[in-house]
């Protein structure tokens, strides 16, 4: 009866005793591995994504810096309990072949989107945040003519490019110019890098266009080398004596559609040639005694131009040819006058005759 009693009571004992030791156990597994005390925290997945993707981007998560990978992506493990706070370090990035530049966040709560920091995020289960970026690439362009031949930077006063995104940017000759090659858009709810593609607007080449708007285009993130054929031609000159047909001249002088003039020089033949002239209009007049006096030239192609010109030895056979017209008609004049004062006289004597014959 008494053992009866007893073993109950051991049994509670042992139970008690063995509780204790259970505890204990287990706080020193959790002094021992955090990690494992962790685990038992109930943790979500939190996701940074990069648009365009940019390896290496550096963000910060609850004061812990964390690097995208090759995807460009952020992905770590949060606690589901706790409100998060995410920020970038590098506002903008450098590449070796582009420049990035951070526009804003897209996720849930669009009221943070432009903001440097969020602050107060919740994970449940799996929160995916988005930052867009704006790349900038560094163009390159030349110019060559007709024949591919390179054309002289020096002669480009301006050159303008116009995106897909309805902005045109403007340079000179330098040859170098930075465009944006990537912009981020929202399409369907999602964030997407859209390329942006370019086309040709204007070279100004002495005053004158010489490309044909939109006739060439060109995507920076695929080609940032960009070759553009320009519109230069080849016009011969030659100077005749109006009446006599030899050359006239020692020189032609030629206004360009910039308004500046330049003088030419003839050979002997009164010819000469100039090449790559941009497309446009000009003026052209004879250097030469005589009346001069300046012509329209609207090239548009290689062309060869006829110059004729009054010197001063065909304005005296003009003005000679002209006195003597004028005197032969006065002379026709006077005989036509004197032949009928001739006729008058006949006349009169016969009328004078015939009444003294009655």
């Amino acid at each position: 009866m008494t053992q009866a009693t007893r073993s109950p009571r051991q049994a509670a004992v042992r139970r008690a005793i063995l509780g204790v030791l259970l505890a204990l156990l287990l706080m020193l597994v959790g002094v021992a591995h955090p990690a494992l005390a962790a685990a038992a925290e109930p943790t979500g997945i939190l996701e940074i994504v990069t648009v365009p993707a940019v390896p290496g981007a550096r963000f910060v998560v609850d004061g812990q810096t964390h690097l995208a990978n090759h995807q460009g992506i952020v992905r770590i493990k949060v606690s589901r309990l706790d409100r998060h706070q995410v920020s970038l370090v590098d506002q903008k990035i450098s590449q070796a072949s582009r420049d990035l530049s951070f526009v804003r966040w897209h996720f849930g709560n669009h009221q943070q989107d432009y903001q440097d920091q969020l602050n107060g995020l919740s994970v449940r289960r799996h929160l995916q945040i988005k930052v867009a970026y704006r790349a900038s690439y560094k163009l390159q362009y030349s110019f060559v003519d007709n024949a591919r031949n390179p054309v002289d930077r020096e002669r480009v006063a301006r050159v303008e490019f116009r995106g897909d995104h309805g902005q045109t940017v403007s340079g000179n000759g330098s040859g170098v110019l930075t465009v944006v090659g990537i912009r981020p858009v929202v399409s369907g709810g999602t964030l997407l890098a859209k390329e942006i593609g370019y086309s040709v607007q204007r070279v100004d080449v002495d005053g004158s266009n010489v490309v044909q708007v939109n006739s060439q285009r060109f995507v920076p993130t695929q080609d940032a080398t960009v070759v553009i054929p320009l519109q230069l031609h080849t016009v011969h000159f030659r100077t005749r004596d109006f009446i006599f047909g030899d050359p006239a001249g020692e020189a032609v002088w030629l206004k360009y559609p910039d308004g500046r003039q330049v003088k030419v020089p003839l050979d002997a033949n009164g010819e000469a040639t100039l090449e790559r002239l941009a497309r446009g209009s000009y003026t052209v007049r004879v250097d030469a005694p005589g009346l001069s006096f300046e012509r329209p030239l609207v090239l548009s192609r290689n062309q060869y131009v006829e110059l004729p010109h009054v010197s001063r030895l065909d304005l005296g056979v003009v003005a000679g040819s002209i006195a003597a017209l004028m005197l032969s008609l006065y002379l026709v004049r006077l005989r036509r006058r004197s032949a009928i004062l001739r006729s008058d006289r006949v006349r009169s004597a016969r009328t004078w005759a015939a009444s003294e014959r009655s």
